[in-house]
């Protein structure tokens, strides 16, 4: 298999569009890209939220150590 990999799509840009080569036309983000963007952010933010919560209540549980 030689030759080069086909471009990856990172965030709206192509892969050579990322790195700066001028090769490869990038696009802005459509709609869906921005949106489907926004709620795993807004998931993974409620994930964090959520295991940092689990880790304080585990370390309150937790007896202090001498």
């Amino acid at each position: 298999m030689a030759g080069r990999p086909a471009p990856v799509k990172l965030r709206g840009l192509t892969s050579c569009g990322f790195r700066g080569h001028g090769r490869c036309m990038s696009q802005p983000p459509s709609p869906t890209d921005l949106e489907r963007e926004r709620r795993l952010a807004e998931a993974l933010r409620a994930n964090l939220r959520k295991r940092k919560a689990k880790a304080r209540e585990a370390k309150a549980e937790s007896p202090a150590k001498d």
